[in-house]
This record gives structure tokens, sequence and C-alpha cells, in this order.
């Protein structure tokens, strides 16, 4: 789950939002994983959605189709007025936004530079003379 905290200019009557992939497409993923596994997955509707994604068997196979479903399946918006109402329209089965700008990655105090870092040297060759002789 991830919360973001957006503070408006000008006031508006935003008081909370909130988006999720579209239960329906949630559903089909949890039945096809089940059909994969051979009905070793309870994906009945009636389970919990925590329910169901604790009985799915988490191989490479099944995250990629998750991560697919999320990248590429609509959401359902919940976006709420300041009195506690939901704002009017409809938020379901919204298509997902497209990012057009990513913002450069901050670079943090403990993390080092790419820069090549120097590597030892070989020994160094010294004479070592006495009084006049080497």
């Amino acid at each position: 789950m991830c919360v973001n905290y957006i503070h408006y200019y000008p006031r508006t009557e935003l008081e909370l939002c909130k988006s999720a992939v579209d239960y329906g497409y949630l559903q089909k993923y949890f039945a096809f994983m089940n059909r994969f596994h051979d009905d070793e997955i309870c994906s009945c509707p009636q389970a919990a959605v925590p329910e169901q994604f604790a009985a799915v068997s988490w191989d490479p196979f099944s995250k990629d189709v998750l991560r697919a479903l999320y990248s590429t399946s609509p959401i359902s918006m919940h976006c709420n007025q300041s009195s506690a109402t939901r704002f009017p329209g409809d938020w379901e089965r919204q298509s997902l936004p497209q990012v057009t700008t990513s913002l450069p990655k901050p670079q943090y105090k403990c993390e080092t530079t790419r820069e090549p870092q120097p590597q030892p040297q070989p020994p160094a060759v010294i004479e070592v003379r006495t009084r006049g002789r080497l």
C-alpha cells in the first residue's frame, strides 16, 4: 500500500483520494491463477482479497502475471470531499495515468559516487645509497 499526501493550492474540497486495481480484474487474476495451478488456490469471490493473495503459489509466473495486471488493468478511484461524501462522477474502471516525466533520483549522503575508485599502485622500486655506494 502506498500513501501520498498532497497539498493543494488554491484550497479544494478534496479530503481523500485512493485508487486500486479494479476488483473485477483482480478476481479474474485469482481465477486464472487457480486454473493454472490445477484448482489449488481458493479464488472464491466470497473470500477476502488478503486471503486470496495468501493462497497464491508465488512463483515467477504468478508474480509476472500480477505485474502485468497492475500495469494494464483499469483502476477504481475513491475520492471524497471534505464533507466525507464522494465527488460526483464515474470513478470506476479509469485508465491508468501515463507518466510523462521522471524526477531525477536524489543522491543521499551515504551513497558513494559512481566514479571509479583509485586502484592500488604496484610497489615502488627505490634505491638506497649508503655513503656514496649503491
